[in-house]
């Protein structure tokens, strides 16, 4: 279980870093052999079991006081699974939303525990990262725009990025790919690490 008994953002960081990571690795794992060579596709099937599990009745209540009342309940139909001939846009397709996912959950936390104004560069990237994802996976920098230095492992987030998508697109290569993504998480659990031995040798003396 992670480590959440101390209100320390910094070790909250560290356990919210590391359930982002978990994640990541178990949803490339079981899509693993899908992405390389378009064999054992899930069965998306398999969910409606889990779709059961559930504790609001949207179709019950008729007052506004228990939310917005619908006429009809939404379809519960699954969508169907894509195929694609190409392993580059396989994957793009099966590590775009998960990736993006855990890039804004992670700037999010830094947002809230006011981490995010630290001028660190790779904490600079992480929130460039977060903007582009909520803006179509696209950079969007104006030409007159400041910008803190934004980097991470000789990737630079500068001003010729303005436009250009922040991960692939089918068979089109963005700015990072997967790897980039666990990268990053790594070294910013390492950095929150590094901080909390600060505060507590702080705290120690």
């Amino acid at each position: 279980m992670p480590d959440t008994a101390h209100d320390d953002p910094c070790r909250l960081g560290v356990a919210f870093i590391d359930a982002q990571l978990m994640t990541l690795y178990t949803h490339a794992g079981l899509l693993a052999d899908w992405i390389d060579h378009g064999e054992r596709a899930p069965d998306l099937s398999a969910v409606a079991r889990l779709l059961a599990q559930r504790h609001a009745r949207p179709e019950a209540h008729t007052h506004s006081e228990d939310g917005m009342p619908m006429k009809h309940e939404p379809s519960d139909d699954l969508p169907a699974w894509p195929t694609f001939d190409d392993a580059r846009a396989r994957m793009a397709f099966a590590l775009h939303v998960p990736c993006t996912n855990a890039i804004l959950a992670v700037a999010d936390f830094f947002d809230v525990h006011r981490l995010s104004n630290s001028r660190t560069p790779e904490v600079q990237f992480l929130m460039r990262l977060r903007d582009a994802a909520v803006n179509g996976n696209r950079f969007h920098i104006a030409g007159n725009e400041y910008m803190p230095h934004a980097a991470y492992g000789g990737l630079i987030i500068d001003k010729t990025l303005d436009g250009k998508p922040l991960m692939g697109e089918g068979a089109q290569e963005g700015f990072i790919a997967f790897g980039d993504v666990i990268g990053l998480l790594r070294y910013l659990r390492k950095l929150l690490t590094s901080m909390q031995s600060v505060i507590s040798s702080g705290d120690a003396g």
